[in-house]
């Protein structure tokens, strides 16, 4: 399936068994070149407009349905089924798609990272304390940095990819102590191991193992309190 026309009608296909609004509903329909497995739907007038990332041009016509399918369950708000899930999972960890996706994002991805030397807790100076304290130094990232950007809802991310941690900016603040910020790099720098662990066709997630791991950071609890009273409150109470 290579042509805007035949993506159309396979959408419009699919669309009118979910009824609803999609009914009797003009859709638009391409393949878009997105760094990942990126597919969005969203309303123009009276009618849709659908992207499905161009890593699945040439996708069979069971997993193209199922990607069409799972985008209208989320305009309606409904569990997708499992079949649809299936069919899509099992295509996106084909070793040939998971390896596009990461040339296309070494490619053109972009990392906004800052300085590690924040104005109050320097993220280089705990990485090698941690490594040295319970990684046996054995983490070695390409670069680590504050976030461009002030998030509160993810505080640390790991990219495997470029194999790069972020620390969101919020928590360089004299109201945070470096024991909160230690145990955040430590969980991204787990991150590394386990991702790592678990082959090109890993599911993110934190595994037993890594929840076990995880809770051996010194004050683990109180530092979870701590970072949940911090970002409920956006550090006012902190």
């Amino acid at each position: 399936m290579s042509e805007p026309t035949e993506l159309q009608a396979l959408c419009r296909s699919v669309l009118r068994t979910c009824s609803g609004p999609f009914r009797d509903r003009d859709v638009t329909a391409e393949f878009f070149p997105y760094i990942g497995l990126t597919h969005t739907i969203r309303r123009r007038g009276s009618g849709w407009v659908i992207r499905i990332s161009d890593h699945c041009r040439n996708a069979p016509q069971d997993v193209l349905e199922s990607v069409i399918l799972l985008l209208a369950c989320k305009i309606l708000r409904r569990k997708p089924p499992d079949r649809a899930l299936h069919v899509y999972d099992r295509f996106r960890q084909l070793p040939e798609i998971v390896r596009q996706v990461q040339e296309r994002r070494l490619r053109r991805g972009r990392k906004q990272i800052e300085d590690a030397q924040g104005r109050h807790h320097s993220l280089d100076a705990i990485y090698r304390e941690l490594n040295a304290a319970y990684f046996n130094n054995q983490v070695d990232i390409r670069r680590l940095g504050w976030g461009a950007r002030k998030s509160w809802g993810r505080l640390g991310h790991y990219d495997p990819t470029h194999h790069t941690i972020t620390i969101s900016p919020v928590l360089d603040s004299p109201k945070v102590p470096k024991a909160v910020v230690s145990y955040l790099l430590y969980h991204e720098m787990l991150h590394t191991l386990f991702d790592a662990s678990a082959g090109r066709t890993r599911k993110r997630h934190h595994t037993p193992a890594f929840n076990r791991a995880e809770r051996a950071f010194p004050r683990y609890e109180a530092v979870k309190k701590f970072l949940d009273r911090f970002c409920r409150t956006r550090g006012r109470a902190a």
